[in-house]
């Protein structure tokens, strides 16, 4: 048997033998570290609005400890960490937290879903957006902030509004726009008789 002869017999025996052997299984990731602490809270993974509106109206005490999770909502997208997933918002439209006071406030500019607190946790309200372009008011409603002093609303992109807050503390009015670079938090409605 010559040289060309065995290389090829050696050959065919490496091919018989990797045929017969089970295809290697794809690897797959492990989910991240904060995906996995969204799942554990009941929330779809794969659904940015769903986990928005979910950590914001979730009650302080329940709330993952930051280094476990830490959610921040930003004008076209949640961040997620750890792990560093980024889910997109486009279709949802804007998402504004809104964090009315009386005494005390923090500054802010992306919420946090999952550590910013308000002064007046679960506080009744009533909350009026107006669209400063055409006048129509898109959202008009008695509510009350959430367990971490915010309310949340859905507005649509690229606009500017009028948010007004009425308590029993008293009024509070400001002008917010809904842009690509725009702050999602607003800490500086502060209610005054």
């Amino acid at each position: 048997m010559g040289i060309q002869s065995a290389v090829l017999t050696l050959l065919a025996g490496a091919l018989l033998l990797t045929g017969c052997t089970a295809a290697a299984e794809p690897e797959t990731e492990a989910p991240a570290p904060a995906l996995e602490q969204v799942a554990a809270l009941g929330l779809a993974t794969d659904d940015a609005q769903a986990i928005v509106e979910g950590l914001d109206r979730l009650p302080v005490d329940k709330r993952p400890s930051p280094d476990a999770l830490i959610a921040s909502v930003r004008p076209t997208e949640l961040v997620l960490q750890p792990g560093d997933v980024t889910l997109p918002l486009a279709d949802a439209g804007f998402y504004l937290s809104i964090a009315p006071y009386v005494n005390q406030t923090h500054p802010c500019d992306f919420h946090s879903l999952t550590t910013c607190l308000g002064e007046l946790q679960n506080t009744p309200i009533e909350l009026t957006v107006t669209d400063t372009t055409t006048g129509e008011v898109v959202v008009n409603e008695i509510t009350a902030t959430a367990d971490n002093g915010f309310v949340g609303v859905w507005l649509p992109r690229d606009g500017e509004f009028d948010v007004r807050v009425v308590g029993e503390q008293g009024v509070a009015e400001q002008r917010v726009t809904t842009g690509d670079t725009d702050p999602t938090c607003l800490t500086t409605m502060q209610l005054r008789a």
